[in-house]
């Protein structure tokens, strides 16, 4: 194995842990802040000045670490991509860029733009940039359901990539199932479910990622490119 595999299966590692550790991270804190998200509205000013920031923050930034963290630990997949394969995982980058594009810009807004206002209690012009009612029919809620459809296909187009042994094989349903149950972020504007659906089908998305990504850790210590490569063609 070359230095440069050495140092893209290094990388893949470690990016992919420290998804597994946002994506936790994130999934606790997030839960914890349902009754804020789906509590009624009380209007603006009141809002403002119940609005605690700590809470907010601590499912903001581990969802913006997770767009960069993810990015990286694709872009190694496709690196030790076979040629068969470049396609699948080309397109899987394009849609990992994407998602990070869209969704690190959303992310920011609400860390730099929407905490300072509402701490500050400067409410004009927040009210569609807020995750509060109206979302998801506000502008966060529009970049989350794009962003988070970009990023299910690339899941889709990266479980192409794995076959072969069990290992393989497990992360390319996991990958899959992810891609799909994560497109329901995406359709639940357009097409509202009832929110117990919706929940347990995130929930069900969240232990995905997290398992699947879990596995990607173990995929990039066990394998090197070769053994890789064989076990491609099998």
């Amino acid at each position: 194995m070359t230095s440069h595999d050495k140092t893209t299966h290094k990388l893949g590692f470690w990016s992919a842990v420290l998804t597994v550790v946002s994506l936790i991270w994130f999934s606790i804190a997030f839960g914890l802040y349902q009754t804020t998200l789906h509590a009624p509205w009380p209007g603006m000013q009141a809002y403002a000045e119940t609005f605690n920031p700590a809470p907010f923050l601590a499912w903001v930034v581990p969802c913006f670490l997770l767009t960069i963290c993810f990015l990286i630990t694709i872009v190694c997949i496709y690196t030790l991509a076979s040629r068969e394969n470049k396609a699948w995982e080309m397109l899987a980058v394009i849609f990992a860029i994407a998602y990070t594009v869209i969704l690190s810009t959303c992310y920011y807004i609400q860390m730099v733009v929407v905490e300072y206002n509402l701490t500050h209690q400067t409410t004009d012009g927040l009210s569609l940039l807020l995750f509060a009612s109206p979302y998801p029919h506000s502008i966060p809620g529009a970049m989350e359901g794009v962003g988070y459809l970009f990023m299910s296909l690339s899941l889709i187009f990266t479980s192409k990539f794995f076959s072969g042994d069990k290992l393989s094989k497990r992360i390319r349903w996991s990958f899959l199932f992810a891609g799909l149950t994560g497109i329901i972020v995406f359709t639940d504007p357009l097409f509202p479910l009832p929110l117990i659906i919706t929940l347990i089908v995130a929930i069900a998305n969240a232990f995905l990622l997290i398992g699947s990504m879990i596995l990607v850790c173990i995929w990039f210590k066990k394998y090197d490119k070769p053994v890789v490569e064989n076990a491609m063609e099998k």
